[in-house]
């Protein structure tokens, strides 16, 4: 069975190699210099501080949302999706009083994002996600979002777990979430926080996600707790075949995966051009259990929709250990479900 899914993802075999080992004692000299190496690729990835902790995607979304959100604070959240909903979702559970911007498959545009932070004034924080993965949606403004929150002292906080490092950012972002199990190619387990600066919140945070107690020993590459160990083995090596790839090559391969299904398969994709995931293709069809049954029995796992779009879509995953010949062969079978 090969994986074509939202995440996990089909893993290089070199990963898999990597994880399958004793894990070593997270204290020890030999751990200290595998977590280094990991952080120092992280930061190609991206120019920021990074931090690795047990957890999920929508841990690493609780984790940022916890450290820069106080209860009280007017929260704008962006909601065009089932992840925008989960945001929106964990900064009420913090206390935030949240102002929920809401569409329908695509992101609100710009002009009422800025009309609503306006209106609400002492707005603290912005929060969106990158590429809406129920959707396969990529909101590819998310500079101008920064400088929205920028502009009226808010931070900006984005879920990026279905999107970094395949869709890269270029320029600077408050926080970002993200995960090892996605286009990252490393197993689930990973939570990852990119910071530029440091945790706003003067409210408590529960122990396993206090962002300050990560950087404080940040330098001494000693972990607050014990980090998923296997998992940053399978990432050290995940990482490697990325950097050696190239950031802007990577992304390019991620939308040669991702335009063959576009222009091959014969079902109308949810999201407009300019909005289409290169991550997570997902297209329209009221066959979606037959087709994802069918491609299981030929080998292929790809997912069918979330929430609304239950039973209504199919979604068909780029990232990982696949090849074009693969993206044919699915194409193909879905084809043959169309009138």
């Amino acid at each position: 069975m090969k994986l074509l899914t939202p995440g996990p993802v089909q893993l290089p075999r070199k990963v898999i190699e990597a994880i399958a080992t004793q894990p070593m004692f997270h204290r020890s000299d030999e751990f200290k210099e595998v977590l280094r190496n990991v952080l120092e690729k992280l930061r190609k990835i991206y120019n920021a501080t990074p931090i690795v902790a047990p957890g999920t995607g929508t841990f690493a979304v609780d984790m940022a949302v916890y450290n820069f959100i106080d209860p009280g604070d007017k929260v704008v959240a962006l909601v065009h999706g089932e992840f925008g909903y989960r945001m929106a979702l964990s900064a009420e559970s913090r206390g935030a009083k949240v102002y929920k911007l809401e569409t329908k498959i695509l992101p609100p545009s710009l002009d009422a994002v800025e009309d609503l932070v306006k209106r609400i004034g002492d707005v603290k924080a912005i929060i969106a996600v990158h590429n809406e993965t129920s959707l396969g949606v990529t909101n590819r403004y998310i500079d101008k979002l920064q400088r929205i929150a920028e502009n009226v002292g808010a931070i900006l906080i984005i879920d990026s777990v279905s999107a970094l490092p395949a869709e890269p950012i270029k320029y600077k972002v408050d926080v970002i979430a993200t995960a090892t199990h996605k286009a990252f190619m490393a197993p689930p387990g990973g939570a990852i926080i990119y910071v530029n600066g440091v945790p706003r919140a003067k409210a408590p945070v529960p122990p396993s996600m206090d962002l300050e107690k990560f950087l404080e020993k940040l330098d001494k590459l000693d972990p607050p707790y014990t980090p998923p160990i296997n998992v940053i083995y399978g990432l050290n090596v995940s990482l490697d075949i990325i950097l050696n790839i190239g950031v802007e090559a990577y992304h390019e391969l991620h939308r040669e995966r991702a335009e063959l299904l576009y222009t091959t398969i014969k079902l109308e994709p949810v999201p407009k051009d300019e909005y289409k995931s290169y991550t997570v293709t997902t297209f329209y069809t009221n066959k979606a259990n037959m087709i994802i049954k069918t491609l299981r029995r030929q080998g292929y796992i790809v997912a069918g929709g979330m929430g609304e779009m239950k039973d209504k879509v199919i979604r068909i995953g780029v990232m990982g250990d696949v090849n074009l010949e693969d993206l044919k062969k699915v194409a193909e079978v879905v084809n043959s479900f169309v009138d």
